[in-house]
């Protein structure tokens, strides 16, 4: 049987953190808590069990931006999911994946990418919503992929379906190293400053056809 994955949802809006939560135990998922606000949300995660964080980027006057960095200081290996409303308000949204954030939503996109994206992070991958790639991608063409040996764009593709590094290596009978490598590489050759923005690349060059 597969393992609960437990979340806590942080949203300043009422309604909102309800529907949330009725979705998402829905779908199986456990949640755990929900909070409103920064301070809320702090004393949540530090007392409450979870695998994951469904995160707005807007709590009404604050940003959760400053929250991202915390959680990933303290564990860089955090699950985080940004979920946003704005797919055209940039600075927020690259902050966070600057920060480290593996997962990013659109609040206006179907509901399974969302569970998808709470899935795939918990599980240690990456998540990119189509309708934020461009954005991700801090705006960088898909031309840039004719950089990328074939491996790595492999490698990147790989990743954009949501597969960890550890899955990648055994699929490719490579070693987790390598791996890594590739993604470093592959990074370094598109400018992008994170491996999210380089996923999100290929996400839109997928997107575009």
């Amino acid at each position: 049987m597969e393992e609960q994955i437990e979340v806590i949802v942080v949203d300043d809006h009422r309604m909102m953190r309800k529907g949330l939560e009725v979705l998402l135990r829905g779908e199986g998922l456990r949640v755990t808590g929900a909070a409103s606000g920064l301070r809320e949300a702090r004393t949540l995660l530090a007392r409450r069990r979870h695998d994951i964080v469904l995160l707005d980027v807007h709590l009404g006057r604050e940003s959760s931006i400053g929250l991202v960095g915390e959680l990933l200081e303290e564990d860089p290996d955090a699950a985080i999911v940004l979920y946003t409303g704005y797919a055209e308000q940039s600075s927020d949204v690259q902050a966070a994946a600057s920060a480290g954030a593996r997962g990013f939503v659109l609040k206006a996109s179907p509901a399974a990418r969302l569970i998808k994206a709470l899935r795939t992070v918990a599980g240690g991958g990456t998540y990119v919503d189509p309708d934020l790639a461009q954005l991700l991608s801090a705006g960088a063409h898909t031309s840039l992929l004719t950089r990328l040996s074939p491996r790595e764009r492999q490698t990147l593709e790989m990743l954009a379906e949501g597969l960890t590094g550890q899955a990648i290596a055994r699929q490719l009978v490579l070693s987790p190293e390598t791996v890594r490598t590739h993604v470093r590489n592959a990074t370094t050759k598109l400018g992008a400053r994170t491996r999210v923005q380089a996923v999100a690349l290929v996400v839109q060059a997928a997107r575009a056809g």
